[in-house]
């Protein structure tokens, strides 16, 4: 196991730390983005059925369960946008930070790696795909980005 002196403190501090400290603050973005992903999707939806409001079809058969009001989907659709909107002012902070970070990365290709992980929630698998990589070099990149980010 590699040990060597953390900056800062003038401790004795094992690698596998710092990637595991490095990780969380990395990590910090992706649960506002994946909550953001849902609310537009229950949006998307919802406008789905603003739309559908608009025409009434009439088939004579009887409709079951609970007559659905146009205001009251405006109302929901006007909620979920106020959420999504309140969620992306509190993601933004934290997802500067992050990518200021990203950015001092000597390697470009491990910055991009990060920046499509930990901001765009792409998964590894994918990011092989899509930059032409095999999975096993996207994940050695990807832990050695993680061990080099310095946070500030």
């Amino acid at each position: 196991m590699n040990f060597y002196l953390e900056q800062l403190g003038g401790n004795l501090v094992c690698e596998e730390d710092i990637f595991e400290k490095n990780k969380k603050f990395l990590r910090r973005y992706r649960p506002k983005i994946r909550q953001i992903k849902r609310l537009e999707n229950k949006l998307y939806v919802i406008d789905d059925r603003i739309e559908s409001t608009h025409g009434v079809e009439l088939t004579g058969m009887p409709t079951g369960g609970l007559r659905r009001e146009l205001s009251d989907d405006l109302a929901c659709k006007e909620e979920i946008e106020n959420r999504i909107n309140n969620l992306l002012i509190e993601a933004k902070p934290i997802k500067d930070e992050i990518i200021k970070c990203i950015d001092h990365l000597d390697n470009p290709t491990q910055a991009n790696i990060l920046e499509m992980f930990f901001i765009e929630d792409i998964q590894l698998d994918t990011i092989a795909e899509t930059l032409g990589f095999s999975y096993r070099q996207i994940t050695r990149l990807y832990g050695e980005g993680v061990r080099d980010i310095k946070m500030s």
